[in-house]
């Protein structure tokens, strides 16, 4: 940050102040020599000092047996069979995927429910419609409903079908309400 900006005018105090803020020291001396001694020092004295380089893992021979390996082995084992076990429990526990037949199956129940509905709610206003009311609308509405329900049977697994023919279905009953409560 450059201080002595004209934009920025401070006064003095205060821009001697953030000077004095930091102060960049380089260390007096190098630390890790001391550091390297204390780990040492805490090092128990039968344990080697590392090396630079890296060093196998050691083995302790017992018997003329190599014991590490074999620890190792069963480890790498013992996690091989959780793994299988997991992945096992997993496919068992795992929901029945639901075949494509069983979803548009749910669609078209859901559709055929959903006309039902709508139909006895139409049927109680209609029968409320003045006698000389123009129905075109509601006819078309009902012909655009039957094309959707026709499209369904066809790509029964349609969601965008169901929304589509739900909206009709809210138009057709909300023209049906409108039409019923119209002056004889």
């Amino acid at each position: 940050m450059n201080i002595d900006n004209d934009r920025l005018r401070l006064p003095d105090d205060l821009r001697d102040s953030l000077r004095a803020l930091r102060r960049d020291a380089a260390p007096e001396h190098d630390l890790w020599p001391g550091i390297r001694a204390r780990i040492e020092q805490a090092r128990p004295a039968h344990s080697p000092a590392p090396a630079a380089t890296a060093t196998p893992l050691p083995t302790r021979i017992h018997g003329g047996q190599r014991r590490r390996p074999r620890r190792l082995a069963a480890l790498a084992t013992a996690a091989s069979l959780a793994a299988v076990l997991a992945i096992g429990w997993s496919v068992l526990m795992a929901p029945p995927a639901q075949s494509p037949q069983t979803a548009a199956g749910v669609i078209l129940r859901e559709a055929s429910h959903m006309t039902r509905e709508y139909r006895t709610a139409w049927r109680a206003f209609d029968a409320r419609r003045p006698a000389g009311v123009d129905t075109s609308a509601l006819r078309e509405i009902d012909r655009s409903a039957a094309a959707v329900r026709a499209a369904l049977r066809q790509d029964p697994d349609s969601r965008y079908l169901l929304d589509r023919l739900q909206s009709l279905y809210a138009l057709r009953l909300d023209l049906s309400r409108r039409l019923s409560t119209l002056p004889t």
